[in-house]
């Protein structure tokens, strides 16, 4: 039996242990010079240095208050100077600084003349207003690419966008009225984030542009991708609301068709459509989450924009576009295939040996690919681009083949540095008319000459954008 004297000289050694490190751990509190000299001297304990303590940090806490009080009265006043007109507008630019030397079509003439020159082959300026929680307008003037003696200035986009209520399973939808979106390159754009190198591939081989004047419906089906996953791909998905949609989206539009930079010379208007879909969803486990494959098609059904050029009357203008796309923190790989009768323009048209006029039958296949490289903080990409385009399938050796290959670095945001080696491939009897404006790939000509050169360029572009 344990005798009482030895219980309680137990009691008394925990304890005065106890009292000790309690005192260690209050003096361990009190860490500003000043309160420890006094704490030392006597004049203060460490109890009454440790309320000081906590009055004082109370005290600059109540100063930040009110100086961030202070700034934000500032701030709201100084706001209302702001015209009226300026408020909640929203400002940003997307700009490409771009060197390039090569030959062949990266040439003035087409020629094996080598050229190199410094050039902007982009320059927005967003103009953004949120006029009401339902009703915004964007205005953006764009400077037309190339290295001549000077630069155009024109519109590119200039639209009203009103926000509408969900519909069943098509939930974001909105409406764009005026010179907007094209249904497919913004979409595609934004799978393949890298336009600074040039256009993407039915546009680089002239079938059609990027804006149009005319309406739009566009919307989600069925809600959107949870914010995780979006953030989880945030390298590859816009942060723009309509192209997130849980399992796809639509975009339908009636134009003039012509495209933004030219004149509609016909009255006939063009019914453009692409639907996306994303069979699995949210589904973002394991290695491969299948909520990043989508399956995509889209469809023109209009008139091309000349009015004589097939024996007195319009060409028929008809586009059939597929894509598989998929989309990883990692990659992002797309498989594209088109066919298309006449381009917007009007100009594929030829005259047959036999006297008939017809328009010219295309088909075009593309590939895809960018790598996110596990170094210098996973911003360096590596990617490439293989076009393929037949722009007359009653012609033999008349084909075209594109190469792209490149680095990019991601130095914040959007904002990346790309360098890119760029090949073209012709077989003898493929014909384009190459253009005066450098940095712009001529467009197919059935008149044009055939026996063109092959081109090759080394490009170094800045994309700036915020």
């Amino acid at each position: 039996m344990v005798s009482k004297r030895y219980l309680f000289f137990t009691i008394m050694v925990f304890w005065l242990g106890f009292w000790g490190c309690l005192q260690g751990s209050l003096r361990a509190e009190v860490k500003d010079p000043l309160l420890k000299v006094l704490v030392r001297k006597g004049l203060l304990t460490e109890k009454e240095a440790l309320e000081i303590k906590k009055e004082a940090e109370l005290e600059a806490k109540k100063e930040k208050e009110r100086i961030a009080s202070e700034v934000k009265s500032r701030i709201e006043a100084e706001g209302e100077k702001i015209p009226k007109g300026l408020k909640g507008v929203k400002l940003g630019t997307l700009t490409y600084l771009d060197y390039s030397s090569g030959y062949g079509p990266f040439s003035q003439d087409g020629s094996k003349d080598s050229t190199n020159y410094f050039s902007i082959t982009r320059a927005y300026l967003n103009f953004e207003k949120k006029i009401t929680p339902w009703f915004s307008f964007r205005f953006t003037p764009d400077i037309h690419s190339g290295n001549g003696d000077d630069y155009d200035l024109r519109i590119k986009y200039a639209y009203a966008k009103f926000k509408l209520p969900s519909v069943g399973p098509f939930t974001g939808l909105f409406i764009e009225a005026g010179q907007g979106h094209f249904p497919w390159l913004d979409f595609q754009e934004h799978v393949n984030p890298y336009r600074m190198q040039g256009t993407m591939p039915r546009e680089f081989f002239g079938t059609f542009n990027s804006a149009d004047r005319g309406i739009s419906l566009a919307g989600d089906i069925g809600g959107k991708l949870d914010s995780v996953f979006i953030e989880k791909l945030s390298a590859h998905y816009p942060t723009f609301d309509h192209y997130v949609g849980k399992y796809g989206t639509f975009w339908l539009s009636v134009m003039n068709g012509a495209g933004y930079h030219n004149k509609e010379v016909n009255q006939n208007k063009g019914v453009e459509g692409r639907i996306t879909l994303r069979p699995f969803g949210n589904s973002t486990t394991g290695m491969l989450p299948l909520a990043g494959l989508q399956a995509s098609y889209f469809f023109i059904v209009g008139e091309g924009n000349d009015e004589n050029s097939l024996g007195g009357s319009a060409p028929n203008y008809l586009v059939n576009l597929f894509m598989l796309s998929y989309q990883h923190p990692w990659f992002v790989l797309t498989a594209e295939y088109s066919t298309s009768t006449g381009n917007n323009s009007g100009s594929w048209v030829v005259t047959r040996p036999d006297g008939r006029i017809e328009e010219l039958d295309t088909v075009c296949y593309s590939v895809f690919g960018d790598v996110t490289l596990p170094i210098l903080s996973e911003k360096l990409h590596v990617t490439g681009r293989f076009d393929w385009f037949d722009p007359d399938k009653e012609g033999v050796n008349d084909t075209a083949r594109h190469y792209m290959m490149g680095l990019a670095y991601y130095l914040t945001g959007k904002n990346i540095i790309l360098l890119n080696a760029e090949w073209m491939d012709y077989d003898r009897n493929f014909r384009i008319k190459p253009t005066l404006d450098f940095g712009k790939w001529g467009k197919y000509n059935p008149s044009g000459v055939g026996d063109l050169e092959d081109g090759f360029r080394i490009q170094t572009t800045l994309q700036v954008s915020f």
